[in-house]
């Protein structure tokens, strides 16, 4: 592929019929997380609904079809804490801890699959939540939204 990203990438990779990729900023110089799916995995258009609660740095920040019907979510190390040219006292993300952590995103895209539909189907705040804390127990990580402000905001706003 010589389209975004895996054209920009400083590494390409496919593990289970994904293709994910490691980017370097152009500008601002920081790493990002790619993973190509072969076509949209959930309904829902974006990283809106279950995929808002996937776990990896920041949550997903980047979502967009190919004319080809395939999907490319990414995430980016350019968050509050993370090295930044504002901020050059912040974590600097090394290459293969973006890798590791584009692998995390993917496996939780997949996941959220099984979980899309209960949780456009819930119907009160609580049952969505429920859901969550299912998808998450499947993934054996915690629901965690310190690290993801589109969830926070989705919390505070009630899972509606």
């Amino acid at each position: 592929m010589s389209g975004y990203p895996e054209g920009s990438a400083l590494r390409v990779w496919e593990e289970d019929g994904v293709t994910m990729s490691v980017v370097r900023h152009s500008r601002m110089g920081h790493l990002c997380g790619y993973a190509r799916f072969p076509r949209r995995p959930v309904a829902e258009d974006g990283y809106d609904g279950i995929l808002t609660f996937v776990p990896v740095h920041g949550g997903i920040t980047y979502a967009r079809e190919d004319t080809d019907g395939s999907m490319v979510y990414g995430f980016d190390c350019s968050h509050y804490g993370d090295w930044t040219d504002s901020d050059r006292s912040g974590r600097v993300w090394e290459e293969d801890e973006v890798a590791e952590e584009t692998r995390r995103m993917a496996r939780g895209i997949k996941a959220a699959v099984a979980f899309e539909q209960p949780y456009l189907w819930a119907a009160t705040p609580e049952e969505r939540a429920s859901v969550l804390d299912d998808y998450h127990e499947s993934l054996g990580e915690p629901v965690d939204i310190s690290d993801n402000f589109g969830a926070a905001i989705k919390l505070i706003g009630g899972l509606r």
